[in-house]
C-alpha cells in the first residue's frame, strides 16, 4: 500500500448520479485535495451489467466535472493503474480467483438456487438469520463429478476462517467488532462465473492502492468481507471511514429510489454549483456552530474527517433554496443574466428575443428575489405572455374587489396623463388617486396588480409597471375581467 493519501469514488453507472453519490466524490476530493500529494481517483464498478448503461457512465462524469470534482486518475484521464473500470478488469479477477481456489480458502459451491432459496425460506420459518450451511465445503471428487454430470455451474464462494471477531478501526465510528458468526461462505464469483461487488472491490482498493476508503455508511456490512478478501490475498487493508446516512425531511433514508435528487437536475433547475458543493459537504460535515457559508478554497482549507459526524444528515430542501439564494446575490451579475437570458428564451422564444434591452430589465427586476435560476421562467411569465395567462385566485380578487371597475378606470385615466413613467412618480400619483376616491392606497395598488400580471404577488408594483410600459399596461387595465367583455 502506497503511504500517499489515494482516495477513490466508485459509483455505480445504474442511474443519473444523485446527491449521496455527490457526496461521497466530494467528501473524499476534499479529503486529497486537503493533504499534500493527495490523489483522487475514479472508478466505475459496473459489475451489475443488467442495470449498468453507458449513458450514466456519462452523467457521472458530467455531474464530477460541473461541481468541479476533476479526477487525478481514472476514465478519461488514464493513470499508472489503469483500468479504473471493473468490466475491463475481468481477466484480473479471474486470476484472484483462482489463486484463491488453489490456496484452498475459496471453494465452489454447487447448490442450485432453488435449493439455496429452500434454505432460506426454512431459517425464515424458524426465525433464524439465513446462513449458507456449508453443504458444498467438503465435498469428495465423486460428489462434485455427480453435480457436474447433473450440468449444475458451481459458483465459488470464500472459506471463512476461524478466529477472533474481525475489527475495523473506522475513522469516523471508531472501535467496531464484527463476529464472525455473523458470516457464512460467501459468494465471490457467481455460477455464471461473474465476480460479485465485495470480491473485486477488495481487489481494487490494493491494485489502485487505495490508502482510504470513504464511503457511505450503507457500505458498513461489506467492509468485514473485503477486509477478509484482503487478508487471505496478504495485502494490506485500506483505512475506512464511513459517512452517516442522509435522511429526507420525512426521515426516512434518501436513496435513488426514494427522494435523492439527480446532481444535474439541480443544475438544470438553477442551483448554483457552488451551493451544491457547500449543500452537500454539510450533509454530515461541519467547521463550528455558526459558519455554513464556505468556498471551494474554504472547504479544501478546513476540511478533516475530524468533524465528520456519526449522526444521520437530513437533506433540507428549504436549507439548499436559502443558500443557493444567498449564492445568487454573490454571484457575477453577467453570468447569471447570461444564464437567465438563456432560460427566458428557452422558455418564450421570440417573445424573450425581439428585445434585449426589455428582457434585461426584466431579468434586473426578478433576480434579486430569486432562490432558483429556473424560477425566472414562472415570475417572468406574465412579462412576456399577451394575452396573459390569468391566476384563478387574482381573477376572483378582481372580479369581486369593491368598486373594482371604477378603480381600473381611473388607474387607466391616471396612466395616460401622467407625465413621468418612473416608480417614484407612479406612486405619487396613485396616492393621490387614491385620496381623490377617499379609498386607502391599497385598494388601488392591488387591482393593478391583478389586472396587469393575472397574480396577487410578485416584485414591486411600480417597478414592474415601468418595465411592462405605459402601452402594454394600458391594454391589460382595458382587457381586465372587471371590465364587460367586449359584444
Amino acid at each position: 500500500m502506497a503511504s500517499t493519501v489515494r482516495v477513490r469514488v466508485a459509483p455505480s453507472p445504474t442511474g443519473a448520479p444523485h446527491i449521496g453519490t455527490l457526496r461521497v466524490a466530494l467528501f473524499n476530493y476534499l479529503f486529497a485535495r486537503h493533504t499534500p500529494g493527495g490523489i483522487f481517483v475514479l472508478r466505475i464498478d459496473d459489475t451489475d451489467e443488467a442495470r449498468s448503461k453507458p449513458e450514466h457512465v456519462e452523467e457521472i462524469k458530467e455531474s464530477l466535472r460541473w461541481l468541479g470534482l476533476e479526477w487525478d486518475e481514472g476514465p478519461d484521464a488514464g493513470g499508472p493503474y489503469a483500468p479504473y473500470v471493473q468490466s475491463q478488469r475481468m481477466a484480473r479477477y479471474k486470476e484472484v480467483a483462482d489463486r484463491l481456489l488453489a490456496e484452498g480458502k475459496a471453494f465452489p459451491c454447487w447448490c442450485s438456487a432453488e435449493e439455496l432459496e429452500a434454505k432460506r425460506q426454512a431459517a425464515a420459518r424458524q426465525k433464524l438469520a439465513p446462513r449458507y450451511d456449508g453443504n458444498c465445503l467438503n465435498l469428495t471428487d465423486a460428489q462434485r463429478a455427480a453435480y457436474q454430470a447433473e450440468g449444475r455451474r458451481a459458483a465459488l464462494r470464500f472459506r471463512l476462517p476461524d478466529g477472533p471477531p474481525i475489527v475495523l478501526d473506522d475513522l469516523i465510528r471508531g472501535h467496531i467488532e464484527f463476529p464472525r458468526d455473523m458470516l457464512d461462505h460467501f459468494i465471490i464469483v457467481r455460477s455464471d462465473g461473474k465476480p460479485v461487488y465485495n470480491f473485486v472491490s477488495a481487489i481494487d482498493e490494493v491494485d489502485h492502492h487505495i490508502s482510504h476508503v470513504i464511503r457511505g455508511d450503507d457500505h458498513l456490512s461489506n467492509t468485514p468481507k473485503q477486509m477478509l478478501i484482503a487478508q487471505a490475498l496478504g495485502f494490506v487493508v485500506p483505512h475506512y471511514a464511513h459517512l452517516p446516512m442522509i435522511l429526507g425531511m420525512d426521515k426516512a433514508r434518501l436513496s435513488k429510489r426514494h427522494g435523492a435528487q439527480g446532481v444535474l437536475d439541480l443544475r438544470d433547475e438553477g442551483f448554483l454549483k457552488e451551493t451544491v458543493l457547500n449543500f452537500l459537504v454539510l450533509l454530515g460535515w461541519s467547521y463550528n456552530d455558526k459558519d455554513e457559508i464556505f468556498t471551494k478554497a474554504d472547504l479544501i482549507e478546513k476540511f478533516s474527517l475530524e468533524r465528520v459526524g456519526k449522526a444521520p444528515a437530513v437533506f433540507d430542501e428549504a436549507k439548499l433554496l436559502w443558500m443557493n439564494g444567498q449564492y445568487l446575490r454573490k454571484a457575477p451579475v453577467a453570468e447569471v443574466d447570461a444564464d437567465l437570458t438563456r432560460r427566458l428564451e428557452a422558455a418564450y422564444g421570440e417573445a424573450a428575443r425581439r428585445d434585449a434591452a426589455y428582457t434585461g430589465r426584466v431579468i434586473a427586476l426578478l433576480r434579486d428575489g430569486l432562490k432558483t435560476l429556473d424560477e425566472i421562467v414562472d415570475q417572468a411569465g406574465f412579462f412576456f405572455a399577451d394575452p396573459m395567462a390569468w391566476d384563478d385566485d387574482a381573477k376572483a380578487k378582481l372580479a369581486g374587489w369593491p368598486r373594482g371597475k371604477e378603480i381600473l378606470e381611473a388607474v387607466i385615466a391616471l396612466i395616460e396623463k401622467a407625465d413621468l413613467f418612473t416608480p417614484e412618480a407612479l406612486e405619487i400619483t396613485f396616492r393621490a388617486g387614491a385620496e381623490a376616491m377617499s379609498l386607502k392606497f391599497k385598494d388601488f395598488v392591488h387591482p393593478t396588480r391583478f389586472a396587469t400580471t393575472g397574480r396577487t404577488s410578485g416584485p414591486s408594483l411600480f417597478h414592474l409597471l415601468e418595465v411592462l410600459g405605459r402601452d402594454r399596461c394600458l391594454a391589460r387595465l382595458r382587457a381586465a375581467p372587471a371590465f364587460p367583455s367586449p359584444a
